[in-house]
């Protein structure tokens, strides 16, 4: 009897999502993120060129700073998601992401790359918020859609950085930050095609018959207790151990965006246009990395799948100048010696075009992942509030890394800090299997 209940259970027809709404959604995500990676070519390469920045912790400050803002106001974001409506919020980070690109250029003091650094990753780092909470709002927190949401971001990733730095190799900061602006446009266009969606103000009024309240100024400030609320979810070993793993992707990631970056423009003199073409060959593979997931959470428990692409990204980011050796370039020259005849400097772009797309398929493969686990441990009003708390978490070695790795590059040395980092991460990331090992009751069953 209890056999069939359980077939007659899975044999439940599931919600479909309009079309449109899928659509939008994807949107959302795609030109929040494709801002964050047209610019992770050109950012580096404007604050070098332009402003005279050398590696140290100036530059590490001005390069880190982008997700300040977002380590303040992620948990607040997400409570307004919740609270006055998820559309609402977004369409405020939207015309702040259309205006953004076009700062820099305009401003070429370091003073003025700094704030705009900050605002800029305020809106892609919210935008990319409002996508995963209505991945929770309108697509049920699923495994599926949270992995087409991964792969459909790619698509900006892989077509984003090589147009934005050719087109900065052939007519300068002013038009390759311009393409970056019409990213703002998509999104706007995007946010009008959601679906209504309702916040708990309209819960609320709803559940006791009463007029739906104005917004008022009060609702929108941040309020202390609010913050605490958020904090205390961090008490639920399966809330604290994904927030713990998903800080350590972003440790990888802002080195990757930062000193990787800086690494191959200014130690291998790699062009904007060749730096542009690995972030998107690499993002190809990532995308294939999200549609891969599900099928391997099928085989392997969810958290052990989540932690081990993490790890193997930490690891290939941090043996950079590694792949810089001689005996890397010469190895790679000689696999291709019988293809054709190659330069050291094309050996050594070969060498890191692997390396990345290696590090963004286990990239691709954690994100649906550690989206539909947050999702999981929130309630149907906090789906924003725990989106907002992994942001907040993410910002924190967001802005920690760079600044630490620029602070070491001054002291011993760009190419020492890479292992330091690596070392400590890798230090933290068995500690985080050790506390997968003492809390089983974390670990959900492969049903999706």
């Amino acid at each position: 009897m209890k056999k069939n209940n359980k077939q007659s259970s899975k044999s439940l027809p599931v919600e479909s999502i309009p079309l449109r709404h899928e659509v939008a959604i994807y949107g959302i995500g795609l030109f929040s993120t494709s801002t964050h990676f047209m610019l992770m070519p050109i950012v580096p390469l404007f604050a070098a060129q332009q402003l005279g920045l050398q590696a140290g912790l100036l530059a590490g400050i001005a390069l880190g700073c982008r997700p300040v803002l977002s380590l303040l106001f992620s948990i607040h974001a997400g409570i307004l998601m919740d609270r006055i409506g998820t559309n609402r919020v977004l369409l405020v980070i939207g015309l702040a992401a259309l205006v953004t690109p076009f700062m820099y250029p305009a401003l070429p003091f370091i003073w003025a790359f700094i704030i705009i650094q900050l605002i800029s990753g305020m809106t892609d780092s919210i935008g990319w918020m409002g996508a995963q909470t209505l991945v929770g709002q309108v697509m049920k927190g699923r495994t599926r859609y949270a992995g087409r949401l991964g792969a459909v971001i790619r698509i900006g990733h892989m077509l984003g950085p090589p147009v934005v730095g050719h087109t900065w190799d052939l007519a300068g900061p002013w038009a390759a930050f311009s393409l970056v602006g019409l990213c703002g446009v998509g999104f706007i266009l995007c946010i009008l095609f959601l679906p209504p969606i309702k916040n708990a103000r309209e819960r609320e009024a709803e559940k006791k018959g009463t007029p739906i309240p104005p917004i008022t100024l009060r609702e929108i400030k941040p309020r202390f207790t609010e913050y605490v609320f958020s904090l205390r979810l961090l008490s639920i070993p399966a809330v604290s151990i994904t927030v713990m793993i998903g800080m350590m992707v972003h440790v990888g990631n802002n080195i990757n965006s930062t000193f990787f970056i800086y690494w191959l423009g200014e130690v291998e003199n790699i062009s904007a246009t060749l730096i542009g073409y690995l972030v998107s060959l690499s993002s190809a593979t990532a995308a294939i990395g999200s549609l891969w997931a599900q099928s391997l959470r099928r085989h392997i428990k969810a958290y052990w799948l989540l932690w081990t692409s993490v790890f193997i990204g930490l690891v290939l980011i941090c043996i950079t100048p590694l792949i810089s050796t001689t005996p890397v370039k010469s190895f790679v020259a000689g696999s291709i010696n019988w293809l054709l005849e190659i330069s050291p400097l094309i050996a050594v772009y070969v060498a890191f075009c692997i390396m990345s797309c290696v590090r963004n398929l286990s990239n691709g493969i954690h994100q649906p992942l550690i989206i539909n686990l947050m999702l999981a441990t929130a309630g149907p009003e906090s789906k924003g509030r725990a989106i907002g708390l992994r942001g907040t978490a993410n910002r924190f070695t967001s802005v920690g890394a760079p600044v630490l790795m620029g602070w070491l590059a001054g002291l011993i040395g760009l190419e020492a800090s890479f292992f330091v980092i690596g070392l400590i991460s890798t230090i933290f990331m068995f500690w985080l299997a050790w506390l997968l090992f003492i809390h089983p009751e974390v670990h959900p069953e492969n049903k999706r």
